[in-house]
């Protein structure tokens, strides 16, 4: 199986920083800085294993990207991981009552979301299926 994982972010930083460590875990990272580019991989590359993807980002917010993934009948069951600054308990509902795998808090480093990658991806590869979770 696919060892790629899709990141929609639009903080070049952010985007880099977790491309490099993604990386260094042995995963290929595709990016997409806006929902454009995003919408546009739906039909230009194979599904990912997993897809990273940022609330906020032009053009598309994840919200409608969540959306447009889980209808697409190739990508429904790539596991997907909101990714915000902030914790707000809305967001993390709708995102998770949207079909987001997990939600996570991006404020206390980027460590939070390579474990829950790890985690996510451990799972279902022993379980098929991931429960909800959101790490802050």
């Amino acid at each position: 199986m696919s060892r790629t994982i899709l990141c929609v972010e639009d903080e070049q930083d952010t985007g880099d920083l977790l491309q490099s460590i993604l990386e260094r875990e042995g995963y290929g990272v595709v990016r997409a800085v806006d929902g454009r580019q995003a919408i546009n991989l739906l039909t230009t590359i194979q599904p990912p294993r997993l897809i990273l993807l940022d609330i906020v980002v032009p053009y598309a917010n994840g919200f409608e990207l969540l959306t447009a993934f889980r209808q697409h009948p190739d990508w429904k069951s790539v596991p997907i991981i909101m990714v915000s600054a902030d914790y707000y308990e809305p967001d993390i509902q709708r995102a998770l009552a949207a079909g987001a795998t997990a939600y996570v808090v991006k404020k206390h480093g980027l460590h939070d979301v390579v474990a829950t990658v790890n985690r996510v991806l451990s799972a279902s590869a022993s379980e098929g299926t991931v429960e909800p979770a959101v790490a802050m």
